[in-house]
Formats: C-alpha cells, structure tokens, sequence
C-alpha cells in the first residue's frame, strides 16, 4: 500500500510540474525568465522592425516584447486562423482592408479603441471612424517608381515621368511591380489606376503594360531591390524606401507622376480580451500616443496625422498629388479586383 501511494504521489508532481510547463505562452502571461511577454503580428518591414523592437525595450525593459513578422497576407491568415486564442496581443501594420476582412467574420476581434484620442488624425484618413474604433491607422504608404538611370542609360532610354510613359515599348523586360495579389504595395498600384482611369480603360493600361514587365513579385519591396542591382530599370515601390534607395545609391532617381499616387493604409490595435493581460495596454498606448508619430518620421512620412512630424528622409517630397482610392475599406470591392487581375 505504502508502495501504491507513493507512485501515486509521484504521479500528481509530475502532472503539476506538467501543467505548469505544457501549453502555449499567450501574451500578456509571464514568460519564462519571468518577465511579462507582450507579443507583436507585422507586416511592417525589417528597419521599421527594428526601430520599434529598440524603442520599445527602452521603455518596457522588464517586458519580453516578442515582435513576430508577417507578409500581408500571412497576418491576415493567421489572425483569422487563431481568432481570439491567438498569440498575438497587438497587430500592427496590417492592411486596412484585411482588417475589416477580418471584423466581417468576426465582428469582436479586436479590442474596442474608443477610450484612446481619434483626434489626433488627418481629416484625409479618418473616415472609417464613424464606422467603429476597433483598429486605429498607423501609417499611410504611397507608392512611386523608383529608376536606375544607369540601365537606362546604357540602353540610350529617357527616365519615363508618367504612368503612359511606362507602356512605351522600348521599356519591354526592363519593368517590375509587386503581383497585387500577394502584395498590399502591388494592389494599392492596381487599384489606384482603376480608380484613376475607370475599369475598362484601367484594365487596358494593365493590359500593356504587362508587356514591359520583366518579373512580377510576392514582396512588395522586392522590385526596389532589383532596380538597384540593376536586374531592371524601374521598379514600382513604396515612395520612402523608393526614396531611401535613391539616396543610399548613386544612380537612382524617384518618380513621381504628377496624375497622383496610389496609396493604402495601415491598421493598430489589440486582440479583445488581451488588453487586460500584463502590460499589453501600456505597450499599445505607447505604441499609439508616443511612439508611432516618430516612426512615421523616419519610415513612411505620408500624412495620417493633423500634427504630423517632419520627414526624417532626405529629399522627401513635401507634397504630391492622391489618387482618390476607390474602395479602400471595402473587401468585396478588392476581391472582385483581384478576382480580374491575370498576370
């Protein structure tokens, strides 16, 4: 008996000791080292990664702050593949009409934002505020061209300054965009030259400029990254790391048409339930009252704010023309886009 007892109590130590160790780590919950864990979905890019991940660790040193990066259309999978027993505490960076892909579904993802300052936007971003507060926007993203004049050059072509100018024959093979429908960048294009030119006449332009395009991309910065190795001559990008590209490296130039620019727009926010866990709050408000205004400074200056900060990047334009995007927040519109695009 004495034996039977002791291998039961064996038993329940090891039962505890396996309680305690097995199952996920959501955040919000201590981690291992004993700090809380507050844990970050982005599609942001890597330097926007890093700045936010220093900046964040500075203010929150007893906080693990896992920062998880997603392509556009991985966050959205995931997000709606683990719901509210997700991982993630905060999303950030992801694609405004992902999001409400998502609230469609399941309308009380995302916490509730009501108590936090909508005020501090630009009247050119806010209009889905009078829909709800569940996401906030976090950043605006045009895209422009960016040009290796030297490829240009070699072949005794001119730098084209419009969008007509791009289906010009002589750029045949010497043209990259992101593919819209695995890229938020890619779409944005699309979409904006549909809005622009109506569908019909929108489809034509796509139509020939498919001729002069050498590679479509998953990545939305990986046709930026080919023009400067000179793989092609232009590529279509987000204008600050178009930008970017240009004054890190000789023989570049940005393009901007003056019919305007396509543009989209970013999402915050935090799962619902998640903002009562540790110091899941106190990270997002920071993210939104402090921090996000000097990340647009630095990365993607495109106005969201009524008191925006100064571009940090050099030779940033200071203004340009939008496009007005047709169905920016609405899903049904862009799968219907996507449902047309053939290449």
């Amino acid at each position: 008996m004495k034996k039977i007892m002791l291998i039961l109590a064996m038993l329940c130590c090891m039962a505890a000791v396996l309680a305690g160790c097995g199952g996920s780590n959501p955040g919000g919950e201590s981690a291992k080292n004993g700090k809380d864990r507050v844990v970050i979905y982005t599609a942001a890019e890597d330097e926007r990664i890093a700045y936010i991940q220093e900046e964040l660790g500075k203010q929150f040193p007893n906080t693990e702050i896992v920062i998880q990066s997603l392509g556009t259309g991985q966050l959205l999978s995931k997000l709606q593949a683990e719901g509210k027993n997700s991982d993630c505490d905060i999303f950030y960076d992801l694609e405004v009409v992902n999001a409400e892909i998502i609230l469609n579904a399941v309308p009380d993802l995302f916490a509730d934002l009501s108590d936090y300052d909508f005020s501090v936007y630009d009247a050119s971003v806010t209009g889905y505020t009078n829909r709800h507060h569940q996401y906030a926007v976090n950043g605006k993203t045009a895209g422009a061209f960016l040009v290796n004049t030297k490829v240009l050059a070699e072949k005794n072509l001119p730098v084209p300054a419009s969008y007509e100018e791009m289906l010009k024959p002589e750029y045949a093979g010497l043209i990259s965009m992101p593919n819209p429908k695995s890229s938020g960048t890619g779409y944005s294009y699309y979409n904006g030259m549909i809005t622009m030119l109506g569908e019909d006449e929108g489809m034509k332009y796509f139509e020939a400029l498919n001729r002069n395009i050498k590679e479509y991309t998953t990545s939305g910065s990986a046709p930026a990254k080919a023009a400067v190795r000179g793989d092609v001559a232009i590529a279509y990008g987000l204008l600050w790391q178009c930008v970017n590209y240009a004054n890190e490296n000789e023989g570049m130039t940005v393009v901007v048409p003056e019919q305007g620019l396509a543009f989209d727009l970013f999402t915050m926010g935090m799962i619902s339930g998640h903002e009562t866990k540790g110091s899941v709050k106190d990270v997002f408000s920071y993210l939104y009252n402090e921090l996000n205004k000097p990340q647009c400074a630095k990365f993607n200056p495109d106005k969201i704010y009524a008191d925006m900060p100064a571009a940090e990047i050099a030779n940033y334009p200071g203004s340009y023309k939008e496009i007005t995007m047709a169905g920016l927040f609405d899903f049904e519109y862009k799968q219907g886009l996507l449902d047309k695009w053939q290449y």
